[in-house]
């Protein structure tokens, strides 16, 4: 249940959930924005009105840059995935057992974080993940609930590797340490591919980075 506070009393929050306004939001949910053929949006709304704000990317990955269609990421209709959920398995995205990677017939891809404020290393970089696009004995495709884990499983590992680590001046506000961005302030919305990578879309509750 979603709430806002005020110093004397708590509220329930009037577009939460529970609420026919929540309701009458949630069942009319909003195209993908990876759909508008333009630059994803600077902030994003949830259901319940939370807002979101785009994780920044490096300049060079613009929607001309594409050379595939994007996989996006959205449950109940609503564009965005929480990834603690994801990780967790109390989250489903919609048509799950969609293979996105099937038509190409690869064996593995890649997948690149980009996340602002911590360099790129030429070695060991925990941003950069090939990932298996089959899986099991059997080689089946990967499905579109497994691929949405093993983005959120890139983010946390990388994550966890920098919570000793000081962001790059002026990009405080994107620290993944602990006590500032935490794994379940992040939502995926989609991946998009460029050249020879996959970069995710990321986006963070508008209170945390603000």
């Amino acid at each position: 249940m979603a709430y806002i506070s005020n110093p004397n009393l708590l509220l329930r929050n009037p577009v939460g959930p529970g609420t026919s306004t929540y309701y009458a939001v949630a069942s009319n949910p909003p195209p993908h924005p990876s759909s508008w053929s333009q630059e994803m949006p600077e902030g994003w709304s949830l259901p319940d009105q939370r807002q979101l704000i785009r994780v920044p990317r490096t300049p060079m990955y613009t929607v001309s840059s594409q050379t595939l269609p994007p996989v996006t990421f959205s449950t109940k209709g609503w564009p965005g995935v929480r990834v603690r959920d994801i990780l967790n398995g109390t989250l489903w995205v919609d048509t799950p057992y969609d293979t996105p990677f099937l038509r190409f017939g690869w064996r593995s891809t890649r997948i690149s974080l980009d996340w602002p404020g911590y360099a790129r290393r030429k070695h060991v970089d925990l941003q950069c993940a090939r990932i298996e696009t089959c899986t099991g004995p059997e080689q089946q495709p990967i499905t579109r609930q497994e691929l949405a884990k093993t983005i959120c499983g890139v983010l946390r590992n990388f994550s966890e590797s920098k919570q000793n680590q000081p962001v790059a001046p002026d990009y405080e506000r994107w620290s993944l340490k602990h006590e500032h961005i935490r794994i379940s302030d992040i939502f995926l919305l989609s991946i998009h591919y460029y050249t020879d990578q996959w970069v995710p879309e990321f986006y963070v509750l508008k209170g945390v980075v603000a």
